[in-house]
């Protein structure tokens, strides 16, 4: 049985890798205090699952022989990206680990009219990187072999324009004008492959970027009667999507 589980991004042909990812190895050394002979386990991120072995253990990396390798594919449900205006303080990074655990594929950090986070520049960069590493580690909790998309932070225009494409169907919570349930619109769309949930910022979308939303074909839709907060939203319209899926 392995003794833990990590990542290294390799391929299918390879018989040997090298863990020097500073956090990955740190988790060998000085988390889980492996030596060299226990078994591991290695995930790319792909699908790809290795069971292997500790060879060699220094001072800063662990070499592991790979035993065996199985791809498992793509879970055969929609296609589900959470594009998500950020929040304050640590919440998207909940919104991040939280999503993960639940399956979703693809997630956009997004910065809307009411967004209050200054993401631009290096600080973009190193809020991505932070990202990602959260998505990572929920991943690997939750034994997922496909772990989600992260993408650098956009603004709402953008976002529109890299999802509002053929093929994709949106949908846009909103706490004024015409909607209909959330269940009601993802029941008309069951079959869909590829769903998109945007959720805004506190003080919900501007009148503007509402109007610009339904043009670019979202279904304004709501969630209920009361306000939920940013993260609370996140993670109950992935809850409500997957559930409603593994149920058709």
């Amino acid at each position: 049985m392995s003794a833990g589980r990590f990542f290294h991004p390799f391929s299918g042909h390879d018989t040997r890798i090298l863990l020097d990812d500073p956090d990955e190895f740190a988790h060998v050394t000085r988390v889980l205090r492996l030596k060299a002979g226990d078994s591991v386990e290695i995930v790319n991120g792909q699908g790809g699952v290795a069971q292997g072995v500790l060879r060699e253990v220094s001072r800063t990396a662990a070499w592991v022989d790979i035993r065996s390798l199985v791809v498992v594919p793509r879970h055969h449900g929609p296609h589900i990206t959470l594009a998500c205006a950020i929040p304050k303080r640590t919440k998207f990074e909940t919104i991040i680990e939280k999503c993960t655990e639940l399956g979703v594929d693809r997630i956009i950090p997004m910065v809307t009219a009411r967004t209050e986070n200054d993401v631009h520049g290096e600080k973009a960069d190193h809020k991505l990187a932070r990202y990602q590493r959260v998505a990572l580690n929920a991943a690997k909790q939750c034994k997922r072999p496909w772990f989600p998309e992260i993408t650098l932070p956009v603004s709402f225009f953008q976002t529109l324009a890299m999802t509002a494409v053929p093929g994709k169907f949106l949908f846009f919570p909103w706490l004024e004008g015409e909607r209909i349930s959330l269940g009601m619109a993802l029941a008309a769309r069951r079959n869909a492959g590829d769903f998109v949930f945007f959720i805004g910022p506190e003080g919900d979308f501007t009148p503007e970027e509402a109007v610009e939303a339904v043009l670019a074909g979202a279904v304004p839709v709501t969630l209920g009667e009361n306000v939920l907060k940013v993260d609370t939203a996140a993670i109950a319209v992935v809850s409500f999507a997957i559930l409603n899926n593994s149920l058709s």
